[in-house]
C-alpha cells in the first residue's frame, strides 16, 4: 500500500529534465514545478501518486518513440521513477 503522505524525490540530468518539459505530459506539471538544481543534477519531488502517473506516460512514450537517444533517456527516467515508487511503498 502506498504511503499517501510520502514525498518522493527524483534526480534528473539536464537533458532528462528538458525532455520531460518538452513532452509536457498532462500529469507532469506539478512534479516539474518542483525542479531544484543541486550539485548532482535537478531534484524533483512529488507524491507517490504524482510519480505513479508520470511513470506510465514516460514508459508509454519510451515504447513508441523511434529515436534511440530519446528512448534511452525515457527508459532511464522510468527506471528511476519505478525505483522511487518501490521505496515509497
Amino acid at each position: 500500500m502506498a504511503k499517501p503522505d510520502a514525498v518522493l524525490t527524483l534526480l534528473l540530468s539536464k537533458p532528462e529534465l528538458a525532455l520531460l518539459k518538452k513532452l509536457d505530459f498532462p500529469c507532469s506539471e506539478p512534479v516539474l514545478a518542483t525542479a531544484q538544481l543541486t550539485e548532482q543534477g535537478y531534484e524533483l519531488t512529488g507524491s507517490w501518486n504524482d510519480f505513479d502517473s508520470l511513470v506510465g506516460w514516460v514508459a508509454g512514450e519510451a515504447n513508441h518513440t523511434r529515436s534511440a537517444r530519446k528512448a534511452d533517456l525515457l527508459n532511464d527516467i522510468a527506471d528511476q521513477l519505478e525505483c522511487e515508487l518501490s521505496r515509497g511503498r
